[in-house]
């Protein structure tokens, strides 16, 4: 089963604001590879971008395979091309980029060596950084316990840093390496339980219906009770980089 990102696409950055605090780590490798050329991978609505280029100007192509995803970033004053393509057959030039980067895309990818070749022949000098959710973070998610299926099926998605780092020392890269990246703490409140009926992450749209419509009442259920839970959500993230 694969999430249809046209389907979502209407609702997407209503509860996917993008600008999370992994990007001042990847806007920071593409400042050490001085890039002036930057593609980004799974651009989506174009919410991470609008953050990088904030930070980073440059000429900034964002790639995606979601006609509709790319349609909303369109609409939005951003200074980028937007190109409809499959990471693993990028439209550019060999050399002609100097930074590629992706936000939350490699577990959409079944060859991570199809993708990060092509990400070495693009690229003239400089180097790569994908974001990612560490394999332990998502065995210890605070919804384990309202949706049983939630670790196998984000843990069958997400690879662990070896992984990845393999794949990219095989595509030529070097110097690899990673940062863990956490998010300010919020609550899991009413707020955060409208974001989960709302399927605000993939893995949602992933697991069995009924699994899932059972998990939500429990969870609204705990929260009309308590009114928030005793844990507290903090997003971990993985940044995973290598140079050329």
């Amino acid at each position: 089963m694969r999430v249809d990102y046209d389907q979502v696409a209407p609702r997407y950055d209503q509860y996917r604001r993008g600008g999370g605090p992994y990007l001042s780590v990847v806007t920071r490798l593409a400042e050490a590879c001085a890039a002036q050329r930057v593609l980004e991978l799974g651009a989506g609505t174009g919410s991470n971008s609008r953050y990088f280029l904030e930070v980073h100007p440059c000429l900034f192509i964002g790639l995606d395979l979601s006609a509709k995803m790319l349609a909303q970033a369109c609409a939005k004053p951003i200074n980028a091309h937007w190109t409809q393509a499959c990471a693993t057959q990028l439209p550019l030039r060999s050399r002609s980029m100097d930074f590629v980067f992706g936000c939350y895309v490699l577990h959409h990818v079944q060859r991570l060596d199809d993708v990060f070749h092509e990400c070495a022949r693009v690229l003239d000098h400089g180097g790569v950084a994908f974001v990612t959710s560490p394999p332990d973070f998502i065995r210890r998610h605070p919804m384990n316990q309202y949706f049983p299926s939630f670790a196998r099926v984000d843990g069958a998605r997400f690879r662990s840093f070896e992984e990845i780092a393999s794949n990219l020392k095989r595509a030529g890269f070097d110097d690899i390496g990673s940062e863990r990246v956490y998010a300010e703490p919020v609550p899991i409140d009413q707020s955060y339980a409208e974001k989960v009926a709302n399927k605000f992450i993939s893995t949602y749209d992933l697991i069995p219906p009924e699994e899932f419509e059972q998990g939500l009442r429990r969870l609204r259920a705990d929260l009309d009770t308590h009114g928030r839970l005793d844990t507290d959500m903090v997003w971990e993230s993985l940044v995973v980089w290598g140079f050329r």
